[in-house]
């Protein structure tokens, strides 16, 4: 065992670690949107903050061991660059979105006499889910980049096409009824 086969654990562990922080990121949005009162959101609204416990080692292990693989096995692929770059994006689209509306509405709920209707703009709001999208629509490309090595155009084509798949999807989400991602009453029969 040597540094090499260590910090490609790390690298891949952290990738790992990524998709979990978005599937964590995805419940707690669909959390957020099936909040009926004011300590529904704040639990969820609360929940959120647990997410740089996840993403910041990830990011860390992701760039950081990327870097060092890259270098010891001497890849000058264009395929490298353009996943740094996409996963630098997705820090940045977190950082100017994501944690800008959380921030926006951790302040409103922590003022006293916040109502739920004080922060329910911020919730329809597309800014949370299509942010969400696109980073997760970018991550799914960059492993598609660390898998197929394609050259630059590809690799570009590859990042924008995921990104716009991502928020499509999350868009599509989005218009599912708040009424139908709450659970359901049991019915009679499902009592017994």
């Amino acid at each position: 065992m040597n540094t090499f086969s260590i910090v490609l654990f790390i690298h891949v562990l952290s990738a790992i670690a990524l998709f979990v922080g978005i599937a964590f990121e995805g419940a707690i949005l669909i959390r957020l949107r099936m909040s009926a009162n004011l300590e529904q959101l704040k639990l969820a609204v609360g929940s959120s903050r647990r997410l740089g416990a996840v993403y910041g080692p990830a990011f860390l292990g992701i760039l950081l061991g990327g870097i060092y693989l890259a270098a010891q096995l001497h890849i000058r692929a264009a395929w490298v660059p353009t996943a740094l770059g996409g996963t630098l994006l997705m820090g940045v689209v977190s950082g100017t979105t994501t944690q800008r509306v959380m921030s926006r509405m951790r302040k409103t709920l922590a003022q006293n006499g916040s109502s739920f209707d004080s922060v329910a703009p911020l919730l329809r709001a597309n800014a949370l889910i299509v942010s969400y999208g696109c980073r997760a629509g970018l991550a799914i490309g960059i492993v598609f980049l660390m898998s197929a090595t394609p050259p630059l155009v590809p690799s570009l084509a590859a990042l924008v096409i995921g990104s716009g798949l991502g928020i499509l999807f999350a868009l599509r989400l989005r218009r599912i009824p708040a009424s139908d991602l709450k659970p359901s009453q049991p019915t009679a029969a499902a009592r017994i």
